[in-house]
């Protein structure tokens, strides 16, 4: 499916300086990301969905940003609606658009930017945060290990273990080879590095057995491979079931699988106030030592 994007209007009604300082955030936000929800925006910086539309509403009619309608969510019908960066706007901060990669890039965006709003939510019944940072494809660049190229990093820190997250967003549309190929990227990078995993979001629990088989006869070595259905995810957060792939793997719950006893605790963690305040500030984090 196509999704046409809109601006309402080609020129730019407020300058982005003039923004609160949250409003700036969100724009930080969709330059990573490449765009999001506005649910996903909810959990993320304005914890109030009403809140969240009159501020995303406003920022679209200013022409900062441009919005595209999805299909109905759930058996009460109505179109949300994704947002991203517009035209008038990446000028004015500098930014560039990411290449167009067919119909199905904007589906797979929103996917990822999903798993990371479901860990922050499932992080409002924990005692601290637990997502400590948070790297989209266009900023991970040399952070990645050699030979993978994950469509997020993604750093998880709870009272009972931490972990680095590689996160595959799986669409079901790629087979054998490709699937193959990847695995192997990931179990050359990551053999003897402690802490790492790389979790596969796939669609179905038919996804998940497939993958799991495929896996089986693969020699893994000690690199963790792990796969959860994106609706248990969505769903359990970091209770949600993973599925180890691999010979002899496991299935444990993501709070179980991050048990790296490494201190990753970071000062600004993702949707809380400090993280907005230094994306808002034009400020950056500093991952290398979450990485280690």
């Amino acid at each position: 499916m196509t999704y046409r994007f809109l601006a309402a209007c080609a020129t730019i009604q407020r300058d982005p300086a003039h923004l609160r300082l949250r409003d700036r955030a969100v724009l930080r936000i969709l330059n990573r990301a490449g765009a999001a929800t506005a649910a996903q925006l909810t959990t993320l910086a304005y914890r109030n969905r009403r809140l969240a539309q009159a501020h995303l509403r406003r920022l679209w009619a200013d022409g900062l940003l441009e919005r595209a309608s999805l299909p109905p969510a759930g058996s009460r019908g109505g179109s949300p609606l994704a947002y991203r960066l517009s035209p008038a706007c990446l000028h004015r901060l500098g930014y560039g658009r990411n290449p167009w990669r067919g119909p199905g890039y904007l589906a797979h965006t929103l996917d990822g930017v999903e798993v990371v709003a479901a860990l922050v939510r499932s992080g409002e019944r924990e005692p601290q945060p637990p997502v400590q940072l948070w790297l989209p494809e266009s900023i991970v660049g040399d952070l990645a290990p050699d030979g993978t190229a994950p469509d997020a990093l993604v750093v998880i820190a709870t009272e009972t273990g931490a972990g680095v997250v590689s996160l595959e967003i799986d669409e079901a549309t790629q087979h054998v080879a490709p699937i193959r190929d990847k695995i192997d990227g990931y179990r050359r990078a990551l053999d003897g590095r402690a802490g790492w995993h790389v979790l596969f979001v796939v669609p179905t629990a038919a996804r998940q057995a497939w993958l799991r088989r495929l896996a089986a006869r693969l020699d893994l070595g000690l690199a963790r491979f792990w796969t959860v259905t994106s609706g248990d995810l969505g769903e359990s957060g970091l209770d949600a079931v993973v599925a180890g792939i691999g010979p002899g793997a496991p299935i444990l719950t993501l709070r179980g699988a991050l048990d790296d006893t490494k201190q990753r605790w970071s000062q600004t963690p993702v949707g809380t106030a400090a993280w907005l305040e230094l994306l808002g500030s034009g400020g950056g984090e500093e991952p290398s030592k979450l990485l280690l």
